[in-house]
C-alpha cells in the first residue's frame, strides 16, 4: 500500500492524523500491557474493520525489546490510561507519539488494504510538528525538530494484536518533516487545501496577529507581523506550560465531581459535549435523575481561562502605536470561547472583542491542516 501524505498531531489530548485525505482521530491514551495479559485481554473477535479504531492493542521493538500496548479509546478506562496528562512530556522522545503512530498506521492499513497477501505501507512524506516549549530546550529549533523527523523515518513494524485482524506490518517513510506547532497553522488561514489564497487571511492584511494554541497539555504563542507572515526570531515564540488545560480539569473532577466523573477523560468528553448548552445535565443512571453541572464548570473554566489570557498580554505587550489581533486555535479553543468572549468583553468591551480576537471555524484542526497544506506543496514540486 502507498501514501503519498501522512500528517499527524500528536496532541496531549487527542492524536489526529490526514492520510492521503481521510481524517481520524485516537484519545492520546497508551498503556503498556505484559506479553501474558496482552495475550489473554480479548475475549471475542472484532468484526468490523472501523471497530477496530476502538479496540487497538498493538506491539513493536522499543529498545531491542517487544511491548505490547492498548491504544486509544480502549486504553481510556486504564488506571495508567491518563498518566500523561499530570506533566509535559518530551514527544522527541517518549514512546507515546511512536506507539500512536504505528497504531494508526495499523488502523488504516486494515481499512483499506484489499491485498491481503500485502503486509507493507511506504509513505512517501510523513509530517508532523512540536510544541514551542520543547523546541526551546535546544539553541536552534532545527535540532530538535530533526531528532523528532528522524524518529519515523526508514523502516518500522508492528502487530496487530486484536483479534480478527492479527496482522504484522511493515512501514517504510521515505521523508519526514517535523514543524513548529502554532506558527504551522498560519498556512491554513493562508491558503486552501488546493493552494490558492483563502479569503479568511484578509482580516490579517494589515495586522500584526498573535496566534494562540491551546492545547490539553500546554500553549503555544506566536506573534506574526501583518500579512501572516513568518515570525521574525525567537522572541517571537512563547509558551504556556505551568498550567495544563487537562491537568485543571482533574483538578475540578476530583475537589467537585468525583462523585459524577470516574476520570478525567469522562469530564473532558462531558465539557466537549455540553459546553454551548445552558444546563450541563450528568443523569444518574440508576436512579434516573439530573444535576446541572454547568456552575461548578464554567467557574473552572474561567478560572483558568483568566490566568491563560493574563499570560498571553504578558508575552507580548502591545506597542502603543498598534493593536494586535488575537486568534485562537487548538482543541480547547472552542471549549473555553465562551469563557474568553466573556473576559474580554468585561476587560476591553464589545467593540475589541469583535475587531480582535477572533475564532475561526475548525479550530481543532488547523495545526494539522497547516501540515496538509505545506506537504502537498512540498510533494506538488517533485517529480
Amino acid at each position: 500500500m502507498n501514501v503519498k501524505r501522512m500528517n499527524t498531531d500528536f496532541g496531549n489530548s487527542i492524536n489526529m492524523n490526514l492520510i492521503d485525505g481521510y481524517y481520524f482521530e485516537l484519545p492520546t491514551n497508551v498503556v503498556e500491557l505484559s506479553k501474558e495479559k496482552a495475550e489473554g485481554y480479548f475475549v471475542t473477535s472484532i468484526d468490523s474493520p472501523q471497530e477496530l479504531l476502538k479496540n487497538l492493542l498493538v506491539s513493536c521493538t522499543i529498545d531491542n525489546e517487544e511491548r505490547y500496548f492498548l491504544v486509544g479509546e480502549v486504553a481510556e478506562d486504564q488506571i495508567l490510561g491518563n498518566n500523561h496528562i499530570r506533566k509535559l512530556h518530551n514527544k522527541a522522545e517518549s514512546h507515546i507519539p511512536y506507539v500512536l503512530f504505528l497504531a494508526s498506521n495499523a488502523y488504516y492499513y486494515t481499512i483499506k488494504n484489499e491485498k491481503e497477501e500485502d503486509n507493507k505501507i511506504e509513505i512517501d512524506y510523513f509530517s508532523t510538528m512540536l510544541p514551542i516549549w520543547l523546541l526551546f530546550k535546544l539553541n536552534k529549533f532545527s535540532e530538535m525538530q530533526q531528532k523528532m523527523a528522524q524518529r519515523f523515518l526508514g523502516t518500522h513494524s508492528v502487530k496487530i494484536h486484536t483479534p480478527g485482524f492479527e496482522k504484522e506490518i511493515s512501514i517504510e517513510v521515505n521523508e519526514s518533516k517535523c514543524r513548529t506547532e502554532s506558527e504551522v497553522a498560519r498556512w491554513a488561514i493562508k491558503k486552501t487545501f488546493e493552494l490558492e489564497d483563502n479569503s479568511d487571511a484578509e482580516q490579517f492584511k494589515n495586522h500584526d496577529v498573535v496566534m494562540v494554541d491551546l492545547g490539553g497539555g500546554s500553549g503555544d504563542l506566536c506573534l506574526l507581523p501583518a500579512g501572516l507572515n513568518a515570525p521574525r526570531s525567537r522572541e517571537s515564540m512563547a509558551f504556556i506550560a505551568d498550567i495544563p488545560f487537562l491537568g485543571h480539569i482533574e483538578k475540578l473532577r476530583t475537589e467537585k465531581l468525583i462523585e459524577h466523573f470516574d476520570d478525567v477523560r469522562e469530564l473532558e468528553n462531558f465539557i466537549v459535549k455540553n459546553i454551548g448548552k445552558s444546563k450541563m445535565e450528568r443523569r444518574d443512571g440508576n436512579s434516573g435523575k439530573s444535576v446541572d453541572l454547568a456552575a461548578p464548570i464554567k467557574a473552572a473554566l474561567k478560572e483558568w481561562t483568566s490566568i491563560v489570557l493574563s499570560k498571553i498580554e504578558d508575552a507580548f505587550p502591545s506597542p502603543k502605536d498598534k493593536t494586535y489581533k488575537y486568534c485562537y486555535f487548538g482543541g480547547v479553543a472552542p471549549v473555553v470561547q465562551e469563557a474568553i468572549e466573556e473576559i474580554i468583553k468585561e476587560k476591553y468591551g464589545s467593540d475589541i472583542l469583535e475587531s480582535n480576537h477572533i475564532f475561526l471555524p475548525e479550530a481543532r484542526k488547523l495545526n494539522l491542516y497547516g501540515l496538509e497544506i505545506l506537504s502537498r506543496a512540498d510533494t506538488l514540486v517533485k517529480p
